[in-house]
């Protein structure tokens, strides 16, 4: 089990967990337990959450979609909104997969393949 992101808080760590989950990389989130507190007790190193990919082999490729999240963050996400092939639900350019099927992505967005 390695380390491969600190979050700013809980739900960020879980978000970003969840986001590695779907590309097949299983993670979770662990610390953080004291989020709530305020001060500089809060910003110990250590004390934020971190996400940790449960397989070691994971690592680089965890680390690469790490990359890919903060690229993100700092930029924006571009694109258009797309159609789930599987139920026609609209969803916004960040999303990999259906909320509603869990359909994949079409690697054109918009296009039928």
């Amino acid at each position: 089990m390695k380390p491969v992101y600190e979050a700013i808080n809980i739900r960020e760590g879980n978000l970003l967990a969840a986001y590695l989950c779907d590309l097949g990389i299983p993670a979770e989130v662990r610390g953080g337990a004291h989020h709530a507190v305020r001060g500089e007790l809060y910003s110990l190193k250590g004390m934020l959450p971190q996400v940790f990919v449960l397989e070691d082999g994971d690592e680089e490729r965890a680390r690469a979609a790490v990359a890919e999240y903060e690229a993100r963050l700092r930029t924006g996400v571009e694109g258009e909104s797309w159609t789930c092939p599987g139920c026609g639900e609209v969803l916004e350019p960040q999303f990999a997969s259906c909320w509603k099927c869990q359909g994949e992505r079409p690697q054109h967005p918009g296009r039928e393949d």
